[in-house]
């Protein structure tokens, strides 16, 4: 369980960082260039982790270490940023006190589809 003020909490990070949060729950939860994150409006922690891993990804683009081209056609590159978003992700979400009940589950079945590709083994 999360609070809304949690919640609302990364929203306001990824927004400090100049991005712009959607909700649409008709899309996928994802990050772009244009720096927007598409999340469904449904508050609960597993949202909160995924819009905490997107946020990841805004930080490795701003910083220049996320390539989205390659990040779009590498599945080998891909794994990388992915592990590092979700290395942004913990910190930010402790660095908020966000219960992380459920946090490594979450984590491990994100990251086992990237591992199911040939193109990574």
């Amino acid at each position: 369980m999360i609070s809304i003020d949690k919640f609302l909490q990364v929203v306001q990070k990824a927004e400090e960082l100049g991005c712009k949060v959607v909700y649409n729950s008709m899309k996928k939860i994802s990050f772009n260039a244009n720096m927007f994150i598409t999340i469904p409006y449904e508050i609960s922690l597993e949202n909160t982790y995924a819009l905490a891993h997107e946020i990841g990804h805004v930080l490795d683009f701003i910083q220049g270490d996320l390539d989205y081209d390659k990040w779009l056609n590498d599945w080998s590159y891909r794994v990388h940023a992915e592990m590092s978003a979700w290395v942004h992700a913990y910190k930010l979400l402790t660095e908020l006190d966000v219960p992380l009940d459920g946090w490594k589950s979450h984590v491990d079945s994100k990251l086992s589809n990237y591992f199911k590709l040939p193109d990574v083994i």
